[in-house]
């Protein structure tokens, strides 16, 4: 049975959620307007562009889903080309091939999006499965774990020999009821954000890289 490390994406493998908050209010205000934006923007992190044009859709936007995906994949290639890989990515990717870990990505992102983010990363070749739940309409979004469960077993795991590395609650608690063991990353996301629920808290990633020196087979 395989060994699995399977990642999410923004905030843990691209240090984007700092240019997302200084651009996703403007750029959202546009879109659905200042009063839609203000009903959905405590929703926003960790969340599918699916989940967040239904949920402007419920406060009365009238935008035609594929524009309003159009928009948002714009506004989404502008950011990642500003936005920077998390340092020592490219580190630990190695460290856990060395390690014989199978390696995945889980994320709300599109497809479109994880292609921009992964031509950043000189490893992304050790990515051997990636699933964008934005493309899943049979898989439920997180906070549900059915991208989690589907990627451990594509890559050979099971729950209780794999480790998942998240930023968002949302992500965090996907993670936790697909059964591995979570580790949440703090070092991309708002100050006055509070984590919670994960196994093990670290604020890099080279902490994470000691602690896979001293994990025990």
């Amino acid at each position: 049975m395989n060994k699995a490390f399977i990642f999410d994406m923004d905030g843990v493998i691209i240090d984007s959620e700092a240019v997302w908050g200084k651009r996703e209010k403007k750029f959202l205000i546009g879109l659905v307007g200042e009063k839609i934006y203000e009903k959905i923007k405590d929703h926003l992190l960790g969340s599918t562009t699916n989940v967040i044009y239904d949920l402007a859709r419920q406060n009365g936007l009238t935008m035609e889903k594929t524009l309003f995906l159009k928009k948002y994949d714009e506004q989404a290639l502008l950011i990642y080309s500003h936005s920077t890989p998390t340092n020592d990515i490219n580190k630990l990717l190695e460290k856990l091939f060395r390690l014989n870990f199978k390696i995945g990505l889980v994320t709300a992102s599109r497809p479109l999006w994880i292609e921009a983010v992964l031509k950043k990363i000189r490893n992304k070749n050790l990515f051997e499965y990636t699933l964008s739940l934005a493309e899943r309409e049979d898989l439920r979004p997180k906070p549900y774990p059915d991208g989690y469960t589907e990627t451990i077993k594509k890559l050979g795991s099971i729950p209780e020999k794999t480790i998942i590395l998240e930023d968002s609650n949302k992500g965090i608690q996907a993670a936790k009821e697909s059964g591995a063991f979570t580790i949440c990353l703090r070092e991309h996301l708002p100050s006055a954000y509070i984590s919670t629920g994960a196994d093990m808290y670290i604020e890099n990633l080279n902490t994470l890289i000691t602690f896979l020196d001293d994990l025990k087979e």
